[in-house]
Parts: C-alpha cells; structure tokens; sequence
C-alpha cells in the first residue's frame, strides 16, 4: 500500500485547524476524537515502513533499522519474553475504572541510555515531550486492551492501531523539523520500528505479537523517559539498563 503524504498533510493541518492540541505538545483525548472523524484520512497511512517480519523475534535490537555507519547503543540485549498466554487480573467492579491520565511532563526524567540523544546537539524539548506523550498515551491504551477496565482506558483493535498511527503521524512530522535529528538516528529510528510493529501486532490481531509490543511500550514510558526506579523492565528494548 504506497503512502499518501498528502493524506498525511491534511490530517496534521485539520488538527491544527481545529484547535485540538493540547499544551505543551502532548496529545490525549481531544485531539483522537477529531483523529477518529478522519478515519478516512488514516485509510491510506502505510503502516509497513520498514516492514517488520512477523516471523522475526520482536526485540528493538534485531528489527531496529539504523543510517548507515551508526552504531547501536552498547546496552543490555533484549529479553522479550514470550508469553504463551496473557493472563489478565481478576475481574472488579465495573465502577473500578482506571481512567485516562493526562501525561504529566513534570515526571520527565530519561534514563541515562537515551538522555545523550536530547540536548543542545541532539533531539530538543518539543521531540522530548511528544515522544514522552506518545509512549505515556499508548501504554495506557494498551494497558487497559490487556488487562480490563481496572488497567486502563479502552479501545478497540482498530482503533487502537489507529491511536498508534497518530502518534507516529506526529512524531514523523516533527522529527523532519529537529535541525539535529541525524545525532538520534539510533532513538528515531528505534521509534519507528517499535511504533509499526504495534501497528501491525493490533492489525493482525495476534495477542502474543501485542504483549510484546506492551513489554517495549512499558519500558519506552516507564523506564527510558519516566526512568522510574520502582518499575519492572522486561529489557525489550536496545536501550534497557540495570537497576542498581
């Protein structure tokens, strides 16, 4: 399916023409549901670029694609585990939902492994928030697929995959605009291997694919940009570091 660029276009300028982004660059709620009237729009989208082999190991380090003469982070290798099934908490309450949470920008804090891909010379405050409300949105979403009502906010399959399009959408679309972005490649072009193997794990449906993707999620939200010393990393991405 060849990608319409100006598809691509039209829905970054209706978004922008309808008043619907969010301060500080982070994108919730009010911005999907004008994403979602454009459904039409996202039709064309190429969800496969670079395509991602589905019989491959989904760990970041294998599938990640890189420029030419940059070399990978010298970091831990990538155990994602594989689930033979997903086994979801018991069942509460309906009134026990966990509603979406606006990212909190103030929670900020990168791990060591990313931090020198931000920076005067590098990616610079706008690519940091957008990808921290990306990884901080989605991993709700995802959270919530997975595991019930208690876990997260829902959504569907479709329009989950959808939800992770958009992000990407944006980040693509800033990412041409940072003046040093070629300093990142190997954090750029991890994102967008990580952000079209979600897209193809919710297109197909393939619950083990998912909860892959939710173990490289967790670990882009909770340990690369909250650095969050109390959270469990599943080490599924090339950037994964050991507590001390």
């Amino acid at each position: 399916m060849p990608m319409d660029k100006k598809r691509i276009a039209t829905l970054a300028g209706t978004l922008v023409l309808a008043g619907a982004v969010v301060a500080a660059g982070v994108y919730g709620p009010s911005v999907w549901k004008v994403f979602r009237q454009q459904s039409s729009i996202t039709d064309s989208v190429v969800i496969q670029s670079p395509a991602v082999d589905g019989n491959k190991a989904t760990d970041g380090a294998k599938d990640t694609v890189l420029p030419d003469g940059t070399a990978p982070p010298e970091t831990v290798s990538p155990t994602a585990t594989e689930p033979s099934t997903i086994n979801p908490p018991p069942q509460v309450n309906a009134g026990s939902k966990n509603k979406y949470r606006e990212p909190d920008t103030s929670q900020i804090d990168l791990a060591p492994s990313v931090a020198t891909y931000f920076g005067e010379n590098a990616l610079g405050n706008d690519a940091k928030t957008l990808i921290f409300g990306a990884a901080w949105n989605i991993h709700e979403y995802v959270d919530g697929y997975l595991y019930g009502p208690a876990a997260g906010p829902q959504l569907n399959e479709e329009d989950l995959k959808k939800y992770i399009v958009f992000h990407k959408t944006l980040l693509d679309k800033q990412f041409k605009n940072e003046a040093n972005v070629s300093k990142a490649a190997a954090l750029t072009g991890y994102l967008d291997v990580l952000l079209n193997r979600g897209i193809d794990a919710y297109d197909s449906k393939d619950k083990t694919r998912i909860e892959q993707f939710h173990q490289e999620i967790h670990d882009l939200d909770a340990h690369l940009m909250r650095n969050e010393v109390n959270s469990k990393i599943y080490g599924a991405t090339p950037f994964a570091t050991k507590r001390t």
